[in-house]
């Protein structure tokens, strides 16, 4: 699973990479939404997972990421970047002998746990919905104001069925 993670990866940095060759941002040439979210996606990437090592097969992205991570309104939110030097341990999923046998103990003891759990939940709900019933809504100013002289049906007839100049149809 890691390593086909590790080739989808690489596979994504190295069409960016080759996007990046030509071009300094991803759309037009100056800092878009588009560059900030494509940033900010690879930002947890360069400080946790990707190493020098890693990211120096993609030197176009390198220099995309550092572009706009020294941009002045990325320094304010993300502060001093630095890349990880080394990848962190991945911890194992499967812990073999005596752990599978325990867990099915406490997994046979959970559902009846869960199930006192759900009685109480419910009583919250209605709680909260006594609680927000009584807001009334606040009027719509428009609603305040005196009603208008004009038919608007009368007004649509007149306008939709005139065929020659309507200015000098309404101002009859």
């Amino acid at each position: 699973a890691e390593e086909s993670a590790i080739a989808a990866l690489k596979r994504a940095l190295g069409a960016l990479n080759t996007y990046l060759a030509s071009h300094t941002y991803l759309v037009g040439h100056s800092v878009t939404l588009a560059d900030i979210v494509m940033t900010c996606n690879l930002y947890l990437g360069f400080i946790r997972l990707m190493t020098k090592s890693f990211t120096s097969e993609f030197p176009h992205v390198e220099r995309y990421f550092w572009t706009l991570v020294h941009q002045p309104n990325f320094h304010k939110i993300l502060g001093e970047v630095k890349q990880t030097e080394s990848v962190p341990p991945i911890q194992s999923v499967k812990k073999p002998g005596q752990p599978k046998e325990a867990a099915k103990p406490k997994a046979k003891e959970e559902p009846k746990k869960e199930v006192k759990k759900e009685a109480p939940k419910p009583k919250v709900v209605e709680d909260a919905d006594e609680e927000e019933a009584p807001k009334p809504k606040p009027k719509n100013p428009l609603d305040l104001l005196p009603p208008s002289k004009m038919i608007l049906d009368e007004w649509k007839r007149l306008y939709s069925n005139t065929k020659t100049n309507f200015r000098e149809v309404a101002i009859k």
